[in-house]
């Protein structure tokens, strides 16, 4: 399924006038942010949890 949604967006970039790599190169990218993005918001709830945890916040 995520190959089929790579190859849309590759094929979609290319109906743009982006070449093969440059398409290739921004499905790169944009998979790097989304891993990044997902690593950040996992800390910042990792985070939250370990203040609720050890009574720093709570929901009051």
């Amino acid at each position: 399924m995520q190959q089929q949604y790579t190859d849309l967006l590759i094929d979609a970039l290319l109906d743009e006038g982006f070449t093969v790599e440059e398409a290739q190169n921004l499905v790169r990218l944009q998979t790097k942010y989304e891993e990044q993005a997902v690593f950040e918001i996992t800390n910042h709830l990792e985070f939250a949890r370990w203040l609720v945890e050890h009574k720093r916040l709570s929901d009051w």
